[in-house]
């Protein structure tokens, strides 16, 4: 956005626009009734423009002083209290803290400045409050200077002297210690008795060392650096006049050069510097100095207009980008809910077609309700092998020489059922075994009556182990001993029971024992035996 830049001076007011860096127009009105009439018609038709007013007068008053190093709340009412003690009748007033001193207290270095003549600003801030116009700031043209002296590298010298020309034939002299402006002043340029410029110029800064020599500002080997900004043209006539001496050095410096180095282009036409300092502000700012908060007001609202502007403009973009994403999802979840809508009728189409397929068989409502019962109640809870092998085949474990060989199983209301098993001749017979009346094992189911027994309702597991146990030959004591713990610790598993039904060897007093000797028996014997294992189911388990 373009800015508007009012340079004043006591003769004249220079009006310019700056914009991208560059200086797009400007315009001179002299300080009188008729230029205050033609700024007034001029600032009508761009009064939307931020403005910053540049004093260049030399009813401008600097003078420097020290305070106590103290917070920032107390160092603002020592400060605002000398400002009211100083300038009394001017409301432009300002103070600058430049930093703090090297030695003693160490107390801060502060500038106080003002326009003691507020008249010469209140004419043109007349104008810009008619038209509500905002009011960036008003600042004072010596401490531009400073950028002036940052851009030449001039801000690490002890001792600089920066002078430049004003419009309306002014030459501003602005002293600087190390970079901090200490003092500051201006004086017209007289051509009168044929003085030169160069004479008017060595002149001024001749007198300006004195007075600052007499304040004790140098050291007896300091040396006042002079800079002296000047348009081409006048170098001839200044040149030759800046002899200098052993404190005081002459360097003068091409303002074409200087603008080439701010980047204003064109250079300006004369020696005047107006457009070299608008320019360096342009590229880094100066707070404001002279305006108050009451003179800004336009300015304050129209920075609140353009934040809020701003914002309305991020909050209509990120809705506009959040209602496109909105609706490109709907789009999207569109599409699927078509395809899944396809696919879905695809499936009725299929099922159906399935269902005109099968069979009709027509099933009543009660019988379909039966059955429905009938497996709730009884198939999904049913017992099943593997649930009854599970635990079983932990106790297993604990008896590495028992190897099972076969196992018949039933789930049953009896508990006393034997299931179906065929139960031959031992692979190897025994070197020992019963012989005699009911020494065969005769395990026989009860008769099978299915047509006519109802539906078992699972509360009994019942199985028969067929299985052998590997000991030393001859060894049948430990064979017995190992079936029995095994049958002992089967029934340590809860809802668990089991019984030897056969044993490796039958020891009933009623049969006789037969046995064989054989040249060379094998070192170990698998012995045959059968355990009937009872698992009972607790009501509603």
């Amino acid at each position: 956005m373009p800015r508007h830049y009012l340079y004043l001076t006591n003769t004249r007011l220079v009006s310019m626009t700056a914009a991208r860096g560059a200086i797009a127009s400007r315009r001179e009105y002299d300080v009188s009734e008729a230029g205050v009439a033609e700024f007034d018609r001029q600032l009508a038709s761009m009064a939307s423009m931020p403005i910053r007013l540049v004093t260049d007068l030399a009813e401008e008053d600097f003078r420097a002083d020290t305070i106590p190093h103290v917070g920032g709340g107390d160092r603002e009412a020592i400060v605002g209290r000398k400002l009211g003690q100083i300038y009394r009748t001017t409301p432009f007033r300002h103070a600058l803290v430049m930093g703090r001193e090297s030695e003693g207290r160490r107390d801060d270095r502060v500038v106080y400045m003002a326009i003691t003549n507020p008249d010469e600003v209140k004419v043109w801030l007349d104008v810009i409050e008619r038209h509500e116009a905002p009011l960036a700031g008003i600042h004072s043209a010596a401490v531009l200077g400073t950028r002036v002296v940052e851009a030449l590298a001039l801000a690490s010298r002890p001792h600089v002297l920066l002078v430049h020309f004003s419009p309306g034939g002014a030459l501003r002299q602005s002293y600087f210690r190390a970079g901090e402006l200490r003092f500051t002043r201006l004086t017209p340029v007289d051509h009168e008795e044929g003085r030169t410029l160069g004479s008017i110029v060595a002149d001024e800064t001749a007198r300006t060392w004195q007075y600052l020599d007499n304040l004790r500002s140098f050291a007896a080997n300091d040396r006042l650096e002079v800079t002296v900004l000047a348009h081409p043209r006048d170098h001839a006539e200044i040149l030759p006049a800046l002899t200098g001496f052993t404190q005081l050095a002459y360097q003068l410096v091409d303002t074409d050069q200087l603008a080439a180095r701010a980047g204003l282009k064109p250079a300006p036409p004369d020696s005047s510097a107006e457009q070299i300092l608008v320019t360096l502000f342009e590229k880094q700012a100066i707070p404001n100095h002279f305006a108050s908060p009451e003179m800004r007001r336009f300015w304050t609202l129209a920075r609140a207009r353009s934040v809020i502007t701003t914002a309305s403009a991020a909050i209509l973009l990120a809705g506009l980008v959040f209602g496109g994403l909105n609706l490109a999802q709907i789009l999207l979840n569109a599409e699927k809910e078509k395809i899944v809508a396809q696919e879905a009728a695809n499936y009725d189409r299929e099922f159906d077609r399935t269902v005109r397929a099968l069979p009709h068989n027509p099933v009543g409502g009660a019988a379909m309700r039966d059955a429905v019962a009938f497996y709730a109640s009884f198939i999904e809870r049913f017992p099943s092998p593997s649930a009854f092998l599970v635990p079983l085949s932990g106790v297993l474990e604990a008896h590495p020489n028992v190897r099972l060989t076969q196992l018949a199983w039933q789930a049953t209301d009896d508990p006393k059922a034997v299931p179906a098993m065929a139960v031959g001749p031992p692979r190897t017979p025994p070197p020992v075994k019963a012989s005699g009346k009911g020494a065969e094992t005769a395990l026989r189911p009860p008769a099978d009556d299915t047509a006519s027994a109802a539906f078992a309702g699972g509360r009994y597991e019942v199985a028969l182990v067929e299985a052998t146990v590997r000991v030393p030959t001859q060894d049948f004591r430990s064979a017995i001993a190992e079936v029995d713990a095994l049958a002992s610790g089967i029934g340590t598993i809860k809802g668990f029971a089991a019984e030897v039904v056969e044993s490796p060897l039958d020891q009933r007093t009623s049969l006789a024992l037969q046995g064989r000797d054989a040249e060379r028996e094998a070192g170990s014997m698998e012995a045959r035996f059968i355990l009937r294992v009872v698992r009972t189911h607790e009501a509603g388990a």
